[in-house]
């Protein structure tokens, strides 16, 4: 069973720092992080053999959780055989060994990122010579760096789609709940999401287009499009208004009558007790038994029999 020996602020101790302290004692346990990107990080004999997030794990998961300066940190130990390893982090030989790799991935990203176009530098005139003198001189004559001339531009990049590929979606209210539920479910429970839709869920940043997300997490095709109309349909992200080529999956969903939905726009519940409901709802379907959204909200006190009877009238007009 794991046992609490440390706990403390990100903001005072840093990830590395505590990590050196648990190397030095030949620490074996997990180390979670509750941060804006919750994660875990297992060690074994003070080396780093695992790290995980919602939705990565490995090098690429203790990445974003190592770098965070706001938040908690608490350290657990357990048996060894009970310590997560991935095997990326096993291969390396210690802790220096990771950090070097971490830190030359956060450099060649800001490089990235900062790098302009690639240009021929300046042609500088030789000392001594006449300022005018320059112009005769073959272009590959002018003193340049070896690296310059062996250059090779960098390949243009892939250009967007203007179709539906090319749409940015954002998280609703209900998707950003939903993430930081599966969130905190793999930081304290250790369980992780494969369904396309909610892996689709953990990229949706507000920035990222729908092509992008597919590139990153290699779900192409109908399994992408039906993945991401599912997460449109049930209310988890959505898209600007005016944005061009939702008008197809808009036509498919603007006539289906949204109970839940009705019930919050007439002001009978509220966003958070539809959602509370649905997570019921979620919970009894696990356990074999089936029952109306009405009916829990009814249950739930959230709403009386007349007002749950007069949303289904109007959905019975409305034909859905």
């Amino acid at each position: 069973m794991a046992k609490l020996i440390l706990s403390g602020d990100l903001s005072i101790f840093r990830i590395e720092l505590v990590i050196r302290i648990l190397e030095a004692v030949k620490f074996d346990g997990e180390v979670a992080i509750e941060a804006l990107e919750r994660g875990q990080i297992f060690m074994l004999q003070g080396k780093v053999v695992g790290a995980r997030t919602a939705m990565d794990q490995g090098l690429g998961a203790l990445a974003p959780i190592t770098t965070q300066r706001a938040g908690t940190f608490s350290v657990r130990q357990t048996t060894a055989d009970e310590v997560t390893r991935h095997p990326d982090l096993v291969a390396l030989p210690d802790n220096a060994s990771i950090f070097r790799q971490l830190a030359a991935q956060a450099a060649q990203t800001r490089v990235s990122q900062v790098t302009p176009p690639h240009a021929a530098p300046p042609q500088m005139p030789q000392p001594g010579m006449p300022a005018a003198a320059p112009a005769a001189v073959p272009a590959a004559a002018p003193m340049r760096p070896p690296a310059a001339q062996a250059a090779v531009p960098p390949k243009p990049k892939t250009p967007v789609p203007a179709g539906p590929m090319g749409r940015v979606p954002e998280l609703t209210d209900k998707g950003k709940v939903t993430i930081r539920s599966i969130q905190t479910n793999a930081a304290m429970r250790g369980v992780q999401v494969e369904a396309d839709n909610w892996r689709i869920l953990g990229k949706v940043d507000g920035n990222s287009s729908l092509f992008h997300i597919s590139g990153m997490l290699n779900i192409l095709g109908d399994r992408f499009t039906d993945a991401v109309e599912q997460l449109q349909t049930e209310g988890y992200i959505r898209f600007q208004a005016h944005d061009p080529g939702l008008e197809n999956l808009q036509k498919r969903t603007e006539t289906k009558f949204r109970f839940g939905e009705y019930m919050v726009a007439k002001g009978i519940i509220t966003e958070v007790q539809l959602e509370a409901a649905l997570r019921r709802q979620q919970d009894l379907a696990r356990r074999g038994r089936y029952m109306w959204l009405g009916e829990i909200l009814i249950e739930l006190n959230y709403a009386r029999p007349s007002q749950v009877q007069e949303a289904l009238a109007v959905q019975k007009r409305m034909g859905s």
